[in-house]
């Protein structure tokens, strides 16, 4: 068992240092490596070699156990040593040696959570912890003026160590009792019994919930001088996670799981607190950091704390606006960005905004600022917000924003704000209007802060976009402003694309949608589709959504310069038997959209030129393709057919007559695999419309196509549906607003599959047919109809 060989050596080489140690030889650094790889070792070995290690060799316990001693002894050798010898290379060792212990004390607690808590030490080792929680406890603090008065930490990762240890006491899964648990003996209970009767005792949970107030929680002068040094630097650092290189940090998570889990001790605590502690500041070092923790716990613990603290009427009697001390306002304006989401009267957000929005003002320290907005941005993204409530303070806080962009110069800082300018344009919609003309001017300067921030230029597209979106019809006006950015985003020849062309098409698809003409600086972007159908299959729908956008807006200008292009590129798509069905049915999707809004005479030529026509029929005689997407096909075929019945037909007495037979037997084949009610009338309609022709090929179907006819104008009726069919794309917070859905709308009401009566078409076909093909020779035909089926036909049309 390596295991049980390589204690021993541990075991020796703890010896042998102590030895060296106390007599002076020179040759302990050597045996300190010796110590720590052993421990390395024996730490992989405990943690996971053993399932269960009461039950392994004792050599494994003895180990454990004796580690508890040899901690502290390494670490008081540790904090003998001056700063400089702590640097040295031993004092490194001591260091690594001293942090390995507490590794692999968290270590074992993650992956054996019951063990940990049923061995006996455990109370020796988190003890011995807390004893180096409390003696550094006063090195936290210093003065607020200087923060070199504070003496330095002898070794902080420990204090991380230590806390977290704590944190998964208080609060783990394995501990926790579930009420249908009638075992007395089960693990959860076991460990409950050690928790709550020997570690987290009453009198210790008040104690650490007061050192993590009084010392840990609270900032720090430190933080104070770095605000005047670089505030920005510090905001993207509070707002980063790294709680496990932070003491500040890992005290918060563990303070806040205190308060969760030790509700009925700690929360009227510190709701007094609060109330009463706040106020009695002596002007100490001590007093002000006690305020600070008991500002950050009031924070920190918004859930813990709703059904005791009315933070409105607490916020109405601390005022902060006129405080000497910018932390405080600092925390206030933090204070008020957690409270708001959380419990904060709807009719009191106004005194929250004028708070939040005095406090951004450009006199205060930037940071404040800084986080004034941070808040400001949280309420407006709440859930209660109220837009009507929210007009008055509009102007001010698009001012407020503006002054600090202008004063930040951190490509992080400007993203937040921009992200708050974008939400609160969303939120306010028309209402942001007047502001438009300002918030545009930010955007060049912006954009070119931001030219090697790719992130950063994609949170402007995203301002853009929300900012076309509110205009609405009125975007129309900056469509030259807006070109370019979109350009910029989808050229593929720029590296830049990678990161931008989803918010780029983004933008591009919200100001098509809601224009009321196009600019040429727009028009001209459509050249760019049939590379961008080509690019990825993750950005098709927007793509083939603008180009549809396009044809909707202005389709005979567009597809007069630009059709046979767009067709080429989508005949590019929907022939592209290697994509997904998805992609070859989003492609037929536009190119229906194109046959709607398109005339014959424009569209004539593109069409026959790209060679849809013919690749759609190929695939329908060749049938090597499943149904699911050979119905696509047949479906773009049937929507030519309705819209250019001229066209259609003269394309079919183009073919020989054994290829139009085999393709009109697979069309009609196909109709059992439309699911969709409106596109089975549509097919019902296309064969209607097909059979007003002399060719043998067609008409040798029509037995096939009765039956239908029959089942469409029985489930259906012949004339007019009543139908709505927004497209799903569109953004759900504008309904008819959005100038395309008044567009799609129209489109939708002229689609034959639902205005069309299908017995009026029917009837008009089929006097086409005799007139065509001569009364005998139609008889003939009409023959070939199952009695049955002709007779119920009939009926239908009589």
């Amino acid at each position: 068992m390596v295991f049980r060989a390589l204690a021993p050596v541990y075991d020796q080489r703890i010896a042998q240092f102590n030895h060296a140690l106390n007599n002076g030889l020179p040759e302990s650094q050597s045996l300190l490596k010796s110590i720590r790889l052993c421990i390395k070792v024996l730490r992989r070995l405990l943690v996971f070699g053993f399932e269960n290690i009461q039950q392994a060799d004792p050599a494994v316990q003895e180990f454990y156990t004796a580690t508890t001693d040899h901690q502290p002894a390494f670490y008081s050798l540790f904090a003998t040593l001056s700063a400089d010898a702590r640097e040295s290379s031993d004092g490194l060792l001591l260091r690594k040696i001293v942090l390995l212990y507490g590794k692999m004390y968290l270590e074992f607690q993650k992956y054996h959570p019951v063990h940990f808590i049923t061995m006996e030490c455990v109370k020796k080792v988190l003890e011995w912890y807390w004893m180096q929680i409390l003696s550094e406890a006063p090195k936290m603090i210093s003065s607020p003026t200087d923060p070199d008065s504070a003496p330095e930490l002898v070794l902080s990762p420990l204090l991380i160590q230590g806390l977290e240890l704590y944190k998964n006491v208080v609060k783990n899964f394995f501990y926790a009792i579930d009420d249908d648990n009638t075992e007395p003996d089960s693990d959860a209970k076991r460990c409950r019994q050690v928790i709550d009767g020997q570690i987290l005792v009453p009198s210790f949970v008040s104690q650490m919930a007061e050192t993590l107030i009084n010392y840990y929680i609270p900032l720090k002068a430190k933080d104070l001088e770095m605000w005047q040094d670089d505030p920005e630097t510090w905001m993207v650092e509070e707002d980063s996670d790294y709680w496990s290189f932070d003491v500040r940090r890992s005290a918060e998570r563990l303070f806040v799981d205190v308060v969760d889990q030790q509700r009925a001790q700690t929360v009227q605590q510190l709701v007094h607190m609060l109330w009463h502690n706040t106020n009695n500041a002596n002007g100490s070092d001590a007093s002000f950091f006690q305020r600070e923790g008991l500002y950050a716990a009031l924070g920190l613990c918004t859930n813990q704390l709703y059904d005791s603290m009315d933070f409105c009427s607490w916020l109405k009697q601390h005022p902060v606006v006129d405080s000497p001390m910018s932390v405080v306002k600092w925390r206030v304006a933090w204070l008020i960005g957690k409270w708001v989401p959380v419990k904060f009267p709807v009719e009191e957000r106004g005194y929250a905004y004028s708070v939040l929005l005095q406090l951004a003002r450009r006199e205060e320290p930037l940071v404040v600022r800084m986080e004034a907005l941070a808040s400001l941005s949280l309420c407006v993204d709440d859930w209660d917000f109220d837009a009507e409530q929210f007009k008055p303070y509009l102007q001010p806080s698009i001012e407020v924003m503006t002054g600090v962009l202008s004063d930040v110069t951190m490509a992080e800082s400007r993203m937040k704000i921009v992200n708050f300018m974008s939400a609160l344009v969303c939120r306010m919609q028309r209402e942001i209007m007047p502001f438009a003309e300002t918030i545009l001017h930010l955007i060049p300067p912006l954009w070119q802060s931001a030219l090697q921030e790719n992130l950063y230029q994609t949170t402007i597209l995203s301002l853009v976009t929300k900012l076309v979106e509110a205009l609405g019809v009125h975007s129309t006006a900056i469509q030259p402003f807006v070109a370019p950015l979109v350009q910029h985003s989808i050229d593929l020849s720029d590296q830049a694309h990678i990161y931008l062309i989803e918010d780029g098409l983004e933008l591009w698809l919200a100001l098509i949608r809601n224009c009321s003409a196009l600019d040429p600086s727009i028009s001209g972007l459509v050249q760019s589709i049939p590379g961008l159908l080509q690019y990825s299959t993750e950005t098709l729908k927007k793509v083939l959504k603008i180009t549809e956008s396009y044809i909707l807006v202005n389709g005979d200008a567009v597809f007069a310069e630009h059709g046979s292009m767009l067709l080429r590129g989508l005949h590019g798509l929907v022939s592209d038997s290697s994509l997904a069905v998805r992609a070859t049915a989003a492609g037929y999707v536009t190119l229906n959209v194109i046959v709607q809004c398109m005339p014959l005479d424009i569209c004539q030529r593109p069409l026959i030129e790209s060679n849809l026509l013919w690749t759609a029929f190929t695939r329908i005689v060749e049938r090597k393709e499943a149904a699911i997407v050979l119905v696509h096909h047949a479906g773009f075929l049937a929507r030519v057919a309705v819209h250019y019945p001229s066209l259609f037909a003269e394309f079919l007495a183009s073919q020989e007559a054994l290829l139009a037979k085999t393709f009109v037997e697979n069309w009609v084949d196909l109709y059992d695999d439309v699911g969709q009610v409106t596109q089975r009338r549509l097919h019902a309609i296309a064969f209607a419309a097909a059979i007003a022709t002399a060719n043998d090929g067609v008409l040798h179907s029509l037995p096939l196509m009765v039956p239908i006819w029959n089942d469409i104008m029985s489930n259906t009726g012949s004339s007019q549906l009543y139908f709505s069919d927004v497209d799903d794309d569109l953004p759900d917070d504008f309904g008819e607003v959005v100038a395309e859905n008044h567009r799609r709308q129209k489109m939708l009401s002229n689609d034959p599959s639902h205005k069309f009566d299908i017995k009026h078409v029917l009837t008009q076909s089929m006097a086409e047919c005799e007139r065509l093909n001569g009364a005998v020779r139609f008889q003939e035909i009409i023959a070939r109809v199952d009695s049955t089926d002709l007779e119920d036909l009939r009926n239908q049309l009589s």
